[in-house]
């Protein structure tokens, strides 16, 4: 098959099963959040991260501009930084309830690890 549901979202993770999880996650925006894993859009298909698999995790603020037509504008939009495997990558959120799930969902793992 071409396409796969469900793939790691990178190298260095091995692949498992994880369409319960994906069922049962919640959305947040245009990512789903589960009880192990973080999914995210990639075409026709899912990429799924590891809670356990992120090495750490911050909000950021970002600004989106436009300086087309006639009136420009200039908007601070919140997000997520998450580092893992040695990556990082920004999930582009709209809401701060979306971005404080993502890091309290972190954070939780991070309790049950310890």
């Amino acid at each position: 098959m071409i396409f796969k549901r469900f793939r790691p979202a990178a190298d260095g993770i091995e692949p498992r099963d994880v369409g319960e999880d994906f069922r049962s996650s919640r959305r947040l925006e245009k990512y789903r959040l589960g009880k192990t894993a973080l999914y995210i859009p990639a075409g026709f298909g899912w990429e799924y991260l590891p809670l356990s698999d992120i090495s750490s995790i911050r909000k950021i603020t970002r600004v989106i501009q436009s300086e087309n037509g006639v009136c420009p504008f200039a908007m601070e939009v919140p997000g997520v930084r998450l580092y893992y495997h040695g990556k990082d990558m920004v999930l582009e959120t709209e809401k701060e309830k979306s971005a404080a799930a993502v890091m309290a969902a972190f954070e939780a793992v991070r309790r049950e690890e310890v």
